[in-house]
Parts: C-alpha cells; sequence; structure tokens
C-alpha cells in the first residue's frame, strides 16, 4: 500500500514539472510573439473565395510574406522591403501585406512610400476588433507622417541642364547644386532654361510634393541659322525716330525761310537790297513825297527812308539766319537718315532665348529718309 502511494506521488511531481516547463514556454513563445507584433503583422490572411488563378496567386504571396517576415526578423530590411513588394505585387488585397510594406518604408525613412501603405493597410483592413489597435496606430502614425512632410521642401532635380546655361524657377534666377538639384516649397513652379543661340526651355506647371523629388529632363534645341532668325531693330527704331524729328523741324524751319523771304522779295529788291516803289510810299517825308534814300543813324533821328532800309536790312538778316537754320537741320537729317539706314542693315539677329521682352515686342519695319542727288526733295520709305 505504501509502495503503490510512492508512486502515484511521484508521478504527480512528474506531472508539477512538466506543467511548469510548458507554462514557462508558453510564457515565452507570448512574449516573443508580442515583440514580433509590434512590428509586423501576424501572418493570417483573410480568407475570401476566389478561383484557381487568384488562389495560386495568393499561396504565392504568402510565401514572400513568410519569406519577408523571417528577413526582418534576422535584420536584413532591404531584403524583407523586396519580398514584402513582390507579395504584394501578386496580391495586392491583403491589408497585413500593406502594413508590412509600410512599416519596412517608415524604418527605412522612405515616408512617402510608407504613408502610402499606411493609407492601403487602412483601406483594406477590416473594422472589427481584430484589427482596432492596428488601425488607430495606423492612423496616428499615418497623421505623424503627414506632418513631418508638410514641413520638408520639394526638390527639383535637373537633368541634361547644359554648362553655362541660365535658370529660372517663378521668374527669379537661381543655382543648382553640386547634384544639380534646387530646393522649393511645395506646390506648383515654373521653370525656364535659357542659352545664347538655344531655344528657351519652358515648363509652365511642374508640381512637387513636400520631400518629394521630381526630376525635370531639360532638352535645348541646337544653335539655328541666323538668316531665318528675325533682328533686332532697336537702334534702327530709334534712329529712325530721331531721323523723323529731324525732317519735321527742317520742314518747319525751310516753311518759315520760305515765308521770310517772300515777304522780303515783296518789299525790297533782294540784289541791291533797296525798298521797292511799293514800299517808299509808305515813308513819305515832312511834306508828304516819297523821300530820298538814306541810310540809318542811331544818334539823329531817323529820316523814313533811312527807316525803310533799316527795315530791309533787318528782313534780309532773318532770311540769313532761316537759311542756315534750314541748311543744319537738312544736314543733320540727312546724318541721321545714313544712321538708320546703317543700322537696319547692321541690325543683329535675336537668337532664340537672349532677346530682351522689349526687343522682342518691336515690329521689323521702320521708317527711313530717302533722297536722290538729283531731285530737291526727300522722301520717307518704309523698310521691312
Amino acid at each position: 500500500m505504501a509502495k503503490t502511494t510512492f508512486v502515484s506521488t511521484t508521478i504527480t511531481s512528474n506531472r508539477m514539472n512538466i506543467i511548469m516547463i510548458c507554462s514557462k514556454a508558453l510564457l515565452r513563445l507570448a512574449v516573443l510573439g508580442a515583440t514580433l507584433a509590434a512590428v509586423l503583422p501576424v501572418d493570417s490572411f483573410a480568407e475570401e473565395p476566389m478561383n484557381l488563378d487568384e488562389e495560386k496567386a495568393r499561396e504565392e504571396s504568402r510565401e514572400y510574406f513568410k519569406q519577408g517576415k523571417n528577413a526582418f526578423k534576422a535584420g536584413d530590411y532591404d531584403a524583407a522591403r523586396e519580398l514584402f513588394q513582390k507579395a504584394w505585387a501578386r496580391y495586392d488585397k491583403e491589408s497585413l501585406i500593406a502594413l508590412a510594406l509600410a512599416k519596412a518604408y517608415d524604418r527605412a525613412t522612405q515616408l512617402e512610400k510608407a504613408l502610402i501603405y499606411y493609407d492601403h493597410f487602412l483601406r483594406l483592413a477590416p473594422v472589427n476588433k481584430d484589427y482596432v489597435q492596428d488601425r488607430e496606430l495606423t492612423v496616428a502614425r499615418a497623421a505623424a507622417i503627414r506632418d513631418i512632410l508638410k514641413s520638408r521642401p520639394g526638390i527639383l532635380k535637373f537633368k541634361g541642364l547644359p554648362s553655362g546655361a541660365k535658370l529660372e524657377v517663378d521668374g527669379k534666377p537661381c543655382d543648382v547644386d553640386a547634384a544639380g538639384e534646387v530646393k522649393v516649397s511645395a506646390g506648383t513652379h515654373s521653370v525656364r532654361v535659357t542659352m545664347d543661340k538655344r531655344l528657351p526651355f519652358d515648363r509652365a506647371a511642374v508640381a512637387v510634393g513636400p520631400g518629394e523629388v521630381k526630376e525635370v529632363e531639360v532638352v535645348m534645341v541646337a544653335p539655328v541659322d541666323p538668316g531665318t532668325l528675325p533682328h533686332d531693330h532697336k537702334w534702327t527704331w530709334r534712329a529712325g525716330l530721331a531721323t523723323t524729328v529731324g525732317l519735321g523741324a527742317t520742314g518747319i524751319i525751310g516753311a518759315v525761310y520760305w515765308l521770310r523771304l517772300s515777304e522780303y522779295t515783296g518789299r525790297f529788291n533782294p540784289d541791291t537790297g533797296q525798298p521797292l516803289e511799293e514800299t517808299r510810299k509808305e515813308y513819305l517825308n515832312s511834306e508828304g513825297q516819297p523821300c530820298r534814300l538814306g541810310y540809318p543813324d542811331s544818334k539823329t533821328k531817323l529820316p523814313e527812308c533811312a527807316a525803310a532800309l533799316q527795315e530791309g536790312n533787318e528782313r534780309r538778316a532773318s532770311v540769313n539766319a532761316m537759311s542756315v537754320a534750314t541748311v543744319a537741320a537738312g544736314g543733320l537729317t540727312v546724318m541721321l537718315g545714313v544712321a538708320t539706314a546703317f543700322a537696319a542693315l547692321s541690325a543683329p539677329p535675336i537668337y532664340p532665348g537672349t532677346a530682351e521682352k522689349t526687343t522682342a515686342a518691336v515690329p521689323s519695319w521702320t521708317l527711313v529718309p530717302a533722297w536722290s542727288p538729283n531731285a530737291s526733295e526727300i522722301a520717307l520709305l518704309i523698310r521691312f
């Protein structure tokens, strides 16, 4: 009886030891499982009815997912990310793959991609008690990532930017760094690249998000034939305007000259300077008779005919002065006309990307004077 009791006691003691050992093992597994759950989602794909092709894709995706989890646990995060990406490529309807990819990209600080897969997880994960905690953590992390990205500038990365080209972003000159990049605020920007003798490169709307690197491929057209380009007639227009003003001044001065000459010859003999008979009759002596001719004397009272001679001298001097002014204005106008013709013939071609905005608005025609050695007139020609 005692022997039987001893055996029973021994068996009971062994059972207790086995239970304690199993409990410790279960506890360790629970702790390990909780630790991994904080990093990776559990491997429990949602079961959905599907055809054979979908079932095959899902099984292949499950295998990639398992391999990715193993690589992640081993610390090979790049390999894990690639395997998770393969799993997603085979089957993109599983929320756990999206969550694994999101955490893998998040760990690699690729926040833009991480945010994409966090959103995929929220879209695909069922709304039930099994996913409550994951959804809450995902919502909080996605909001934090969005706040981080909003504070990041965008980056424009220029490829093929020629040496010596001038870069403008939103109309302001800027330079690229050693990597060919320019930091800009998130949003839409205009880009313009100019270079001598090349067509400009323009992009009116280049959208870049916070922290995003947007590549801009710059293509500059080869030099063009100068003979096919418009010409810069800036100086032609200026000289032509001065010529036009000179012509107007010459015409006015010449008209005054002809008017005064006509008045002078109508009252005096242009050869002798003596007053004509009709002019003499305006100047009478004390007896009311036409006076004799005399010369003006500033110290005594001038006789009437001497006053007539004084009038003639003043009129002749005025005619001579206007004659000199007319010749001077005409000569200056001729010089301006020559300058206008020279400017029109030697106007440089406007190469794309180098012309100023004001130059582009100047028409390609101008007014230039034309004259002939055998003619007494000066005409205006329109030259294109």
